[in-house]
């Protein structure tokens, strides 16, 4: 049985249905005024061309990945971007891409908008402009053996941590506590992305402590992807938000999104394709242009180099 097998297998017998995202592009939507105030918005070019170019990363499932055994994009990013394209009378081209290309990728202009799992933040923000849509919160993955060891974050001061390069420094802010608590500091050791890191942890070269975001953490447990582990809440890890994003002063076409995205959160859709992925309390009440100061690790610690 393959890797995505046993993830569909296992969302089935949990009950868990995944949202396909197969909008139908070929009309709007919604015939309505909202809709048509929305394509209003958008950039004559992009109207015109009835399409939108979208990077996306495939290696943080359930924001956006492969559907089992095909090259075709699913994901609860991919559902609400499939819909609020629909209703901006465009059709979204999906391209994989690694995941610290998706900046990149808008500002090159290989891609009109980017998803999968990128937080905003301050230092993101001299780059790309983001539509905010629902919030990242993070819990630990760690050995059930462990549960008496760590039941905090600061209990992982001193030891060896992986990190994926180019992803927000959330454990960095609050590990930096560690030595002002009278602790060891801890080893960041640095991969290129979650895989490799991931691989590491399981052939015992990193100890099988971690840092999960929530959606992330729960749609791996719910595949079964962490035998032997468990989460536990990291409240002292705080929220980021997370969006769609546009090269910096897309103005145009980033409001349109918003748009789009205000109608689904009105019309009920939102709700829906957040409760079909289990991850209905990491909502935002409404979607934003560049909203991402409202949550704690807006401002964020330079990379270590």
């Amino acid at each position: 049985m393959t890797k995505f097998s046993l993830i569909t297998n296992t969302l089935r017998a949990a009950g868990l249905t995944l949202a396909l995202g197969t909008a139908l592009f070929a009309a709007p939507a919604f015939a309505d005024a909202a809709s048509d105030a929305a394509r209003a918005l958008l950039p004559a070019k992009i109207r015109d061309a009835g399409a939108l170019n979208v990077g996306a990363s495939t290696v943080y499932a359930p924001h956006s990945f492969f559907k089992e055994g095909t090259t075709d994009f699913t994901g609860y990013e991919i559902d609400l971007f499939n819909e609020v394209s629909a209703i901006l009378g465009l059709k979204p081209n999906y391209t994989e891409a690694p995941f610290q290309q998706l900046i990149a990728g808008v500002k090159s202009g290989r891609s009109d908008v980017s998803l999968g799992d990128l937080g905003d933040n301050d230092l993101r923000r001299q780059e790309v402009d983001f539509i905010d849509h629902t919030r990242l919160t993070f819990q630990l993955l760690i050995d059930d053996a462990e549960k008496d060891n760590i039941k905090t974050v600061f209990d992982l001061c001193g030891r060896d941590l992986g990190i994926v390069q180019g992803t927000t420094n959330i454990i960095f802010k609050a590990l930096a506590q560690c030595e002002t608590k009278g602790l060891k500091p801890a080893n960041f050791i640095e991969f290129p992305d979650a895989t490799a890191k991931d691989q590491a942890i399981q052939s015992g070269r990193l100890p099988r402590a971690d840092i999960s975001a929530t959606a992330v953490g729960r749609y791996r447990e719910a595949a079964g992807l962490n035998p032997g582990q468990i989460l536990i809440p990291a409240p002292e890890l705080g929220d980021l938000y997370i969006g769609f994003i546009v090269d910096k002063g897309n103005t145009e076409l980033a409001n349109a999104i918003e748009a789009a995205l205000k109608i689904l959160f009105e019309n009920g859709r939102y709700a829906e394709i957040l409760a079909t992925y289990n991850i209905s309390d990491l909502n935002l009440d409404a979607p934003g242009v560049n909203i991402g100061q409202n949550a704690s690790n807006w401002v964020q610690p330079k990379p270590k180099s």
